[in-house]
Order: C-alpha cells, then structure tokens, then sequence
C-alpha cells in the first residue's frame, strides 16, 4: 500500500488530485430554424452552462453473451449500452434554465398539434469538460491592466455526448424552506458518446479561470 508521502510526491507530479467541483458542461445554442429555442440559448450565453450544478461523466458497459469453446463458456462481446446522464441546474430569478429545456422538449413533442419533430431537429451534441484548479492563482499588475494568471490550469478530460436531447424534466418542489434554492434536474438521452482527445481549452495553463465567466 502507498505510504501518504507516495501518495503526495505522485500528486505533486500530477498536479494535483482530480475535484468532482470542477467542470463545465456545454449546452448547445443552435437550434436552426427554432427561433424561440435559439434565442433563449443566445440571450443565456454562457450563463446556462455555469448554472449547472452536477453532472455525470458518462460510463459504457460492454455487452456480452455466452460461448461454448470447445469445453469452456467463454463471454464474448456482441455490443455496448450506455445510460441516461442527469444534469442539476440552479435557476435564477429569470427561470432562463426553465424555458430552455422547456423550449427544447417542445421542438420533439408539440402537444397543441399532438405531432412529434424530426429527431435531426431536436438532437444536439453537449459537452462536458473535468478542468482542473491552478496551482498558482494570483493577479499580475502590467502597466494599467490587471492580468489573472493560472498556473497549471486546464481542461484535462472531455467527452461529448453525441445526439443528446432531454427526455425528462423533474417536477420543481416549492416549499417554505428558508432560502432554499430552485435546482431544474433534466435527464439526457443520447445515441453514443467519445472522448474529446483535443479539448477546446476553455481553461488554458496561464489563463486562469477568467474565460470561463467573461
């Protein structure tokens, strides 16, 4: 077993150990033809995304079955499955994250027409980065600016979920609890999804966390 200084010394090397708090999650905004959907994603910018408040990284299981080889019964892969991801959002006093994913579940089930959309219409792909803190934060006067630079900072595993839409938007409790706040927690479906061996840097090493909030 690996003595607590081991444990450090590889920490120190890998800078640091991975926070379950630190993530982003990119929800698409554009809906083509949708207005109503595309607007409200436009006027949310990236304040939908930093509104989530958990998430999943999603698992995969090889699917098997049974063999007969010669005397033995050996499992042998016939596919995959993949499960349902769950989002939690925080909602503001706009209820911006609210109407988006009631917007979006409406361009795949309209019930005034009692039709259902186009599933290249309604699907989209969503993002979602496990970033990691500087180990050095701090603010660097240069001239009359104020520059943040993050040391070791980055975005170090992505992965997208690929044909995503929601299939489930959770009844919202309301209650005299004080100062409670209202969370949206929506279920995705989606067809497959992959790593994103090139991620696109929200949090580069020198950059801080900055970016993420301008």
């Amino acid at each position: 077993m690996a003595s607590v200084d081991e444990l450090k010394s590889l920490a120190s090397v890998k800078l640091g150990f991975a926070r379950t708090s630190n993530f982003l999650v990119e929800l698409p905004s554009s809906f083509g033809g949708n207005s109503i959907l595309s607007r409200i994603a436009t006027m949310g910018g990236n304040d939908l995304n930093i509104l989530c408040n958990s998430v999943q990284l999603p698992g995969k299981q090889i699917m098997t079955h049974d063999r007969r080889i010669g005397l033995e019964f050996q499992k042998v892969a016939h596919g995959y499955a993949v499960d349902d991801v769950t989002m939690t959002f925080y909602a503001l006093n706009d209820y911006g994250i609210k109407k988006y994913m009631d917007a979006w579940m409406a361009t795949i089930v309209d019930e005034a027409n009692h039709t259902v959309g186009y599933k290249n219409d309604y699907e989209r792909d969503i993002r979602i980065h496990q970033l990691r803190k500087p180990i050095i934060n701090k603010n660097v006067d240069v001239g009359p600016a104020s520059i943040n630079i993050g040391l070791g900072a980055g975005t170090v595993y992505s992965c997208k979920l690929l044909k995503a839409f929601p299939t489930t938007v959770n009844s919202i409790e309301l209650n005299n609890e004080l100062d409670g706040l209202v969370q949206v927690a929506v279920q995705f479906s989606y067809t497959r999804w992959e790593a994103i061996n090139d991620p696109q840097g929200f949090i580069k090493v020198g950059g801080g966390f900055g970016s993420l909030f301008s």
